[in-house]
């Protein structure tokens, strides 16, 4: 019995060994993924005219969040675009602005502004939210 305890502890730490760092790396990936920087050059939402009421000036592209939970830095433009569908604004930088519409509860959705920076590989190399709200309900966090 004493054989099988120490080979499981054995087996526990090896495990250990290996995921502990992957979790990190994850956890790094997922502060780039989800930083909150409303000064990041986001797009303006304007009424479509005078008398609109606000309730419904902003559209976003409905995603459930797991799908924004796919977001990773590393990932190919399109799995970027399988993960949150076509970016609302495409800018001259290489970058792109998405308009998401997240479930919040019942009937409820939050309208978020998530801005992607590709690497020159044209891979995700960073994202930040406009709003802190979007990055909390999406990652339980924000960095």
């Amino acid at each position: 019995m004493k054989h099988r305890s120490r080979l499981h502890h054995t087996l526990t730490a090896i495990a250990l060994a290996f995921l502990l760092p992957l979790g990190m790396a994850t956890a790094q990936d997922i502060g780039r993924v989800n930083e909150v920087n409303p000064s990041a050059g986001f797009s303006s939402v304007s009424r479509a005219y005078a008398d609109m009421d606000e309730t419904y000036a902003r559209i976003g592209t409905k995603r459930r969040l797991a799908q924004v939970r796919q977001m990773e830095v590393g990932m190919s433009r399109k799995a970027l675009q399988a993960a949150l569908g076509r970016p609302a604004i495409a800018y001259s930088d290489g970058s792109y602005e998405f308009h998401l519409s997240l479930h919040l509860s019942g009937a409820d959705r939050l309208i978020c502004q998530y801005r992607v920076f590709m690497a020159d590989d044209n891979t995700v190399e960073r994202a930040v939210w406009r709003r802190p709200q979007c990055a909390e309900l999406v990652f339980g966090q924000r960095h």
